[in-house]
């Protein structure tokens, strides 16, 4: 060989060497002027949605405008150590012509996940449609999507959830029977792409006037729990609604809907989540004190289609002036926590607040919400996620050094907040950080991922951020705050169908297994089956599929610690259907 060649040769092998090294070490920033890039390509990126890939890391969708001429849906994933794992600026997931927009995303459960969104492609009016994409980058589906409803008019604002077997559950507002009057309609689509129920969806509402903005949540069994506005009373008074839908497209409550709160002004659902025993918690904005003094109510909805707390809803918030853009999340007991934007303390900018509300409809801190952010500035999102020891993380946009930042506040189960007043900063790069969307890292952290504004254009960034409140990965924890010994809960709720969640905490950084075994011994699933950092640990059995009985769940740990001994613990749990 000459030795130029071999020259040549020996550069090209180094250089792939130090590129393979580059990205082995690379990792979560700890600067929150530097951050982790998801996504630069040319042009615009905008509206980042995210779902964890179940081992830590994070799968991110958006809407591109890197083909200049439309915009199109692109993902990408994100590891637990920060490195991205799929083509550069993300893999295509729709690129035909005209328009996608608002990607919506959901886990498939295998480390992948689907993304629905509102689509163009075939003239002026829009259709839905979805994709799949799995734990290697690669698309599942037809090419540029299935088609999910193409009736005629519009069909636009898709959302979506699990349908707990790899496929998913989409709701959307659709205008197919009115120009002037929009109705709800979902579909089921299967893993493999079949979509399950009538072509172009159930109507899950077709009341008169207009409903609209739906939201949807998993009833853990196969089904989901949609909300909605509504004006069928009123053509300028809306209410709030709700059905359920099972595994087999039929609507299971009262024909278009339940009503969740009917008071004589507008009420906007912003939320819903699953109360763990297959009904719902829904917040709203309410009007019925004055459209200057809106406030943040909730109700309880159970499997049946009962409301469950006072009529109308419970107060989380009724203080003076504007409380509005509530978001939700399950406590884990059957309760919620709830955060929201507030003008109390000043009539030009919100500042937030949140609450916590158990399962029997009572307030657990303090009257009107704990503070969580009242620095003096213009916010804009918020996003809210738990921190597996039993409290919330909330992140937000936030202007007060001029331009919108991202910052985040933990805040524990007694109401307590945790890390610096007013919120840490999470990204503070020049430029605007918009638009946070943000999802839980299995291990009492979150990644929080936004539409970035630091170059010429809108990009999409990402961090990580620990329990404690710091960026990264830096390997220095509060070792106070972790737990002392390694222990095994008890299941709630128990009996449970079908859903029940196992808390378990960790003393040392271990190998831990937790599994499900039926009565006579056999292995039914494995929940954990990782390497996991001292901490306390939440998972969720969704016992669909399985007889009624007793079951057992066994926690196995090995802690990697020199003379840490062993700990195997077993406790019942009982299925009642």
């Amino acid at each position: 060989m000459r030795p130029s060649l071999l020259r040549f040769t020996f550069i090209q092998i180094s250089a792939g060497i130090f590129l393979l090294w580059q990205s082995a070490i690379a990792q979560w920033s700890t600067d929150p002027n530097v951050n982790n890039a998801i996504c630069t390509s040319a042009n615009f990126q905008y509206y980042p949605t995210i779902v964890s890939d179940g081992a830590g890391g994070a799968i991110i969708a958006w809407q591109d405008a890197r083909g200049s001429t439309s915009w199109d849906i692109y993902t990408q994933c994100i590891n637990a150590a920060g490195v991205v794992q799929w083509t550069p600026n993300g893999v295509v997931i729709c690129s035909v012509a005209n328009a996608q927009f608002s990607p919506m995303i959901v886990s498939d459960g295998a480390g992948g996940a689907i993304i629905t969104w509102y689509d163009y492609r075939s003239g002026p009016t829009c259709d839905i449609y979805a994709q799949h994409i799995n734990s290697a980058g690669t698309v599942q589906w037809t090419s540029n999507g299935v088609g999910i409803c193409i009736a005629d008019s519009i069909q636009q604002y898709p959302m979506i959830t699990s349908d707990g077997v790899g496929g998913a559950i989409i709701t959307w507002e659709d205008y197919r029977n009115g120009s002037k009057n929009s109705d709800i309609y979902a579909q089921h689509i299967n893993a493999d792409s079949t979509v399950q129920w009538t072509s172009n969806g159930i109507a899950i509402c077709t009341a008169a006037n207009n409903q609209q903005r739906p939201l949807i949540v998993s009833d853990g069994s196969g089904g989901a729990i949609i909300v909605w506005t509504d004006s069928r009373r009123y053509v300028y008074n809306y209410d709030i609604y709700a059905q359920r839908i099972n595994a087999t497209g039929t609507v299971q409550w009262t024909s278009n809907g339940v009503a969740v709160c009917t008071t004589s002004v507008n009420q906007t659902p912003s939320s819903i989540v699953s109360d763990g025993a297959g009904g719902a918690i829904i917040a709203w904005v309410d009007y019925r004190n004055g459209f200057s003094n809106s406030d943040i109510y909730v109700q309880h909805i159970d499997a049946g289609g009962t409301v469950q707390w006072a009529s109308n809803g419970v107060a989380v918030c009724a203080a003076d002036s504007n409380q509005t853009y509530a978001e939700t999340f399950s406590d884990g007991k059957g309760g919620a926590f709830i955060a929201w934007f507030d003008s109390r303390n000043s009539s030009k900018s919100y500042n937030i607040y949140a609450q916590r509300i158990n399962a029997s409809g009572i307030v657990q801190w303090a009257n009107n919400g704990v503070a969580i952010c009242i620095a003096d500035s213009n916010k804009q999102i918020l996003v809210i996620a738990r921190d597996g020891v039993g409290g919330a993380i909330i992140a937000w946009d936030d202007n007060r050094k001029g331009n919108y930042d991202i910052y985040a506040q933990r805040i524990d189960a007694a109401g307590t907040v945790q890390w610096t007043t007013n919120g840490v900063g999470v990204s503070t790069a020049s430029g605007n950080q918009n638009w946070p969307a943000i999802v839980d890292d299995g291990a009492g952290g979150e990644i929080i991922t936004w539409m970035d504004g630091r170059g010429s254009n809108n990009h999409i960034y990402a961090q990580k951020v620990d329990r404690y409140g710091k960026l990264g990965i830096t390997g220095v924890e509060d070792n106070s705050l972790l737990p002392k010994t390694t222990a095994l809960m008890q299941s709630y709720p128990n009996p449970f169908n079908p859903t029940t969640v196992i808390n378990f905490q960790l003393s040392d950084h271990s190998y831990t297994n937790l599994k499900i075994f039926d009565i006579i011994g056999r292995e039914v699933t494995t929940l954990v089956s990782e390497t996991l950092p001292a901490g306390t640990y939440t998972r969720q059995w969704n016992a669909s599929g399985m007889s009624s009985g007793i079951y057992f769940y066994r926690l196995q740990v090995y802690p990697n610690v020199v003379g840490a001994g062993s700990f195997t613990e077993t406790k019942k749990l009982v299925l009642l259907k």
